[in-house]
């Protein structure tokens, strides 16, 4: 099933953008120490895609693959495949949804919702999509209190924030080294700032980062009718940042 009474454009309508979009939970106990994680259950990712809030249905799981791989990524119909891998205490999520040029932001959205079923986890993501400039959205959230989010284009300096880079390094415990190695200046601009880089230090500091090995359920879901449509606003249709 490839089509749903939501979309204006057809199955094989290209995909104009490209981009990356991964949100991660992480309950307690934390894995921490770099051992391997727990086998992943599709089960569990099954109850996970059909909680989030831009998914109206799951439609069927449509294939199994390796966590250092990624869904096919070239036509709408491609844009109603979420994954998600289950192992122990993490999950992460792979919705094309979570990035938005709207205003709205769906990764806070799904982090806040994620935040509030598990009160004593780690939620951490990031979504971004290149247009002629980059758009990034990232989320740190930690259960002591803070909460960090960024949203912005590349480049500029107004971007919607909460909370600071300083925040989550006080949080997390991560070191002056740590910071270095991947060239974080907590004191630089907003649309330089490098967001992700951070996000890996804070996961890195409650999961082992090493995806070789693990598996993702890839499902077809229907989406959401105004998920949809920002969907299509946000990877089909034509867009000027500037």
């Amino acid at each position: 099933m490839t089509d749903n009474d939501f979309w204006e454009y057809p199955p094989e309508q290209d995909v104009a953008q490209h981009g990356e979009f991964r949100l991660t939970l992480v309950e307690r106990p934390f894995p921490t120490g770099g051992g391997a994680l727990p086998a992943h259950d599709p089960s569990r990712a099954r109850e996970f895609a059909s909680a989030l809030g831009t998914v109206d249905t799951v439609v069927e799981e449509v294939d199994r693959i390796e966590a250092t791989e990624r869904p096919p990524f070239a036509t709408r119909a491609d844009l109603d495949l979420v994954s998600v891998g289950c192992w122990g205490t993490v999950t992460e999520i792979n919705d094309p949804a979570l990035v938005f040029t709207g205003g709205t932001f769906p990764l806070a959205e799904q982090a806040d919702a994620l935040a509030e079923r598990f009160p004593g986890a780690v939620v951490i993501g990031s979504a971004a999509i290149d247009y002629n400039v980059s758009y990034g959205t990232h989320a740190i959230y930690h259960p002591g209190g803070v909460r960090l989010f960024a949203a912005g284009w590349s480049g500029e300096e107004d971007w919607d924030r909460q909370g600071t880079p300083q925040d989550v390094v006080d949080a997390f415990g991560i070191g002056t080294d740590a910071l270095e190695g991947k060239g974080i200046d907590l004191h630089a601009h907003p649309g330089a700032f490098p967001w992700e880089g951070l996000t890996r230090l804070a996961l890195q500091r409650v999961t082992p980062l090493l995806r070789k090995g693990r598996t993702l359920s890839v499902f077809r879901v229907r989406h959401t009718e105004e998920t949809t449509g920002n969907l299509e606003d946000t990877w089909i249709g034509e867009f000027d940042a500037f």
